[in-house]
C-alpha cells in the first residue's frame, strides 16, 4: 500500500462534518498559531502549493539536512547555526509537514528526492553537497547519494532507518507488532488531528527536547492536522520507499559516509546499524552511546563534528 486509502479519506472528512464545531476550533487555534509563528526561512512556491526552507552560511560544499518521519527544519536548531559557519547550509521541511504545503501522494523516498532536487535548484545551491539525514530521513539522503553520485562529497546517517526496518520478510515478530501499532496509531491521528483530538492530548509530532521559543514553534507546526495526514502517508508507503532503496545502484565506494549510532536503543535496533557499517570502502561508525535516537537534539556536537570532517573530505566525485 503506497497511498491513503479513498474509504478513509471519505471517514476523516464525514469525521470532520459530523464534529464541526471541534473542526472549527482546529481551524482557528492552526490559524492563531499560523499567526504567532512565522516560517524561521523562505517559502518557496511550487504551483499551487510551497516548501518551507532555512538557508543559512555560505560556500562550498552544500550540507543538506533532513529530518525524520514527523520531524521538520526545526530538529536541526543545534546543528544548522554551527555548521552554517563554515559552509552554506539547508534544512528543509518536506511537503505537509513544518511551514511547508500540501503533503505528497505517494509519499516516497523518490519522490522527495525528486522534490529537493528540484528545490535546490530554486535556491540556486549548486554541489558538491554533504547529504545528513536523520531516521527515515537517512533513507533519502542515501537514494539521493545512489542517484546521483557525481554530485554528492559526503554522506552522513544520523541513526538511520535501514530497508529492512520496513520489508515484511526482513522483520521479526516483535518489530511485526511493532509496526502494526505505529500504524494504528498514525492511522488515528489522521483520522483525528482536523477536530483537534492529538491537540487536545498534547500528541504533537516532533522533538520536545528543543528550546524556547523553538518549542513552542515545532509544537505548533505538530499540532497540524496535514502533518499526521503526511506522517501516515510516508508509512504506508514506507515498504514501496525500502524498495526503491533496495533497488537503487550501490554508492559509490569511495564516498566518505559516517554512520552515527543510538546507543540508548534496543539490541535489535542496534545491530541493524551494522548493516550500514560496510556501505562503502570509507564508511564509518560511530555509536553515541549515552544518546537516545534523535541524536541531532541530544548529542548535537557529535553530528556537528561528522559533518565538518565529510566538509574537509577528498572530492573524488568529479573524477567519475
Amino acid at each position: 500500500m503506497a497511498e491513503i486509502p479513498k474509504l478513509e479519506k471519505r471517514l476523516r472528512l464525514l469525521i470532520a462534518v459530523l464534529a464541526f464545531p471541534l473542526t472549527w476550533l482546529q481551524i482557528v487555534f492552526t490559524q492563531l498559531e499560523k499567526h504567532k509563528y512565522k516560517p524561521p526561512g523562505r517559502l518557496i512556491a511550487r504551483g499551487r502549493s510551497c516548501l518551507h526552507a532555512q538557508v543559512t552560511g555560505q560556500g562550498t560544499p552544500t550540507v543538506i539536512l533532513e529530518a525524520g518521519m514527523g520531524g521538520s527544519s526545526l530538529d536541526w536548531t543545534f546543528v544548522q547555526p554551527e555548521v552554517g559557519k563554515e559552509a552554506k547550509v539547508v534544512s528543509y521541511d518536506r511537503s505537509g509537514m513544518g511551514w511547508s504545503g500540501a503533503a505528497l501522494e505517494p509519499a516516497t523516498c523518490s519522490s522527495y528526492v525528486r522534490v529537493l532536487r528540484e528545490l535546490l535548484m530554486d535556491l540556486n545551491c549548486k554541489p558538491p553537497y554533504v547529504l545528513a539525514g536523520h531516521s527515515y530521513g537517512g533513507m533519502i539522503m542515501r537514494l539521493f547519494a545512489a542517484e546521483y553520485p557525481g554530485e554528492v562529497q559526503g554522506l552522513l546517517l544520523v541513526d538511520t532507518t535501514t530497508v529492512n526496518f520496513y520489508l515484511l520478510e526482513g522483520m521479526s515478530d516483535s518489530r511485526k507488532q511493532q509496526r502494526e501499532i505505529n500504524r494504528r496509531q498514525a492511522r488515528l491521528g489522521y483520522l483525528l488531528s482536523p477536530v483537534g483530538v492529538p491537540r487536545m492530548l498534547k500528541k504533537q509530532l516532533g522533538s520536545r527536547r528543543l528550546p524556547e521559543p523553538v518549542r513552542s514553534a515545532a509544537s505548533a507546526i505538530g499540532y497540524r492536522s496535514y502533518a499526521y495526514k503526511t506522517l501516515y502517508a510516508e508509512l504506508l508507503a514506507s515498504d514501496k520507499s525500502a524498495r526503491e532503496l533496495q533497488a537503487a545502484p550501490p554508492l559509490r565506494k569511495d564516498l566518505p559516509v559516517i554512520v552515527l549510532s543510538a546507543g540508548q536503543r534496543d539490541e535489535e535496533w542496534r545491530q541493524s546499524q551494522e548493516q550500514l557499517a560496510n556501505l562503502t570502502a570509507q564508511t564509518r561508525h560511530i555509536m553515541a552511546a549515552d544518546s537516545p535516537h534523535s541524536i541531532q537534539i541530544h548529542r548535537p556536537e557529535l553530528v556537528i563534528a561528522a559533518i565538518k570532517e565529510l566538509l574537509v573530505a577528498e572530492d573524488t566525485s568529479y573524477r567519475l
